[in-house]
């Protein structure tokens, strides 16, 4: 193919890397950090058992003009939920406040109670057999009754299996979790005409900036709730994702290997996190619904979504490379120096560059486009 043709398509040749009007902090790169919403973003965030954080949810929601939290997401903590042995839902750990079924719905019924929606999270992508199905059948149908007695009406899964279990044995709403790890757009048209209960879709994170993909979701399904995961660090192709949605054992240390192999910038950058002054790109193609991941289940601040929502109330003004980094994304980088995040920001991936060519990324990163890789190069030279 000819250079020229190359060019046309938005590609040079490998090594070279992809074309952007954005690139490297080019005179016409200057990025907007307001965000300018037609609607509000509407936010989830992971169920705090904890009546204080509870409270204080509540009270951002009525301060904050930009964003609002409607949606909290969970499941049973260890050790409740040793009974299923790691079947239906991921285990994500403890919490010193929840022992038993009644422990867990006080917290769910007082946030029902102050407005807020509870998604139960059965998101374990591990296929089982009829066997063990009927193994764990009676603490499952146990779970679900009880979800139904305290007016959870949603669940959230990542199974086939337990979508159609779901389907058959409930009046539930569903929605399809990100461990789903579905990248096309089909797979997403059987599930739903399959389960025509699904409310909402969870993109898979390494989807986050294909915008391609996303546009035409929204198209297919434009009366479902398309989710997007803006905080997630996860390693961009990470080869255990389904394995770690499903099983605490023998866990790949995927932080430990982006940081060795790519070293901690460049994994940053290459992974597939929104930065809050990106969102209207969202939103110009119909999607302000936002997922924001934290630690459960024992959470002691709001700090995973508190710092996030600010910097979209609030711009980056003030702000400074430690508080991108372990402020908002809670990296625990540690760098020579703290230059503003305004010296920085320009090198960061730009959302416009991922509207342009995010849907190429899967198949070029690191191959014929070197963007990130190249910004990341900008950064350090800034940090050390």
């Amino acid at each position: 193919m000819k250079r020229r043709e190359l060019i046309k398509l938005g590609l040079l040749s490998a090594g070279i890397g992809l074309t952007s009007d954005f690139a490297l902090g080019a005179s016409d790169s200057k990025i907007d950090t307001s965000l300018k919403v037609s609607d509000k973003n509407i936010v989830s965030v992971p169920m705090p058992f904890d009546y204080g954080l509870l409270d204080e949810i509540c009270d951002m929601n009525e301060k904050l003009k930009k964003s609002e939290i409607k949606t909290l997401y969970g499941n049973m903590p260890v050790p409740v939920t040793k009974v299923f042995h790691e079947q239906f839902q991921s285990e994500k750990g403890f919490s010193e406040n929840v022992h038993n079924y009644n422990d867990f719905a006080k917290y769910v019924t007082y946030a029902q109670d102050k407005g807020l929606h509870f998604v139960y999270v059965l998101n374990s992508p591990k296929p089982f057999s009829e066997e063990t199905y009927k193994k764990y059948k009676r603490p499952l149908k146990k779970l679900l009754s009880f979800l139904r007695d305290i007016g959870v009406t949603e669940v959230k899964a990542a199974n086939s299996q337990i979508m159609e279990i779901l389907s058959e044995e409930t009046d539930f709403d569903l929605s399809a979790s990100t461990s789903f790890e579905y990248h096309n757009i089909a797979q997403y048209q059987n599930l739903i005409k399959a389960y025509p209960r699904i409310k909402a879709i969870n993109v898979s994170i390494d989807d986050n900036r294909n915008f391609v993909f996303l546009k035409n979701l929204k198209r297919v399904f434009p009366d479902k709730k398309i989710e997007i995961m803006l905080n997630e660090r996860c390693l961009h192709g990470c080869p255990a994702r389904i394995s770690h949605a499903a099983s605490n054992y023998k866990i790949w240390n995927c932080w430990k290997y982006a940081e060795e192999q790519l070293g901690k910038v460049e994994w940053f950058l290459m992974t597939n996190v929104i930065y809050p002054w990106s969102l209207d790109a969202y939103h110009k193609i119909g999607i302000n619904h936002f997922k924001i991941f934290g630690s459960r289940y024992n959470i002691k601040n709001s700090d995973s979504f508190r710092v996030y929502l600010s910097c979209i109330e609030n711009g980056t003004d003030g702000m400074t490379a430690d508080d991108l980094f372990n402020g908002i994304y809670q990296t625990h980088f540690r760098f020579d120096k703290n230059p503003p995040l305004s010296d920085i920001i320009k090198y960061l991936p730009d959302i416009r560059h991922f509207e342009k060519y995010g849907d190429k990324c899967t198949n070029i990163c690191g191959i014929d486009c070197k963007y990130c890789l190249k910004n990341a190069d900008k950064i350090k030279e800034l940090l050390v």
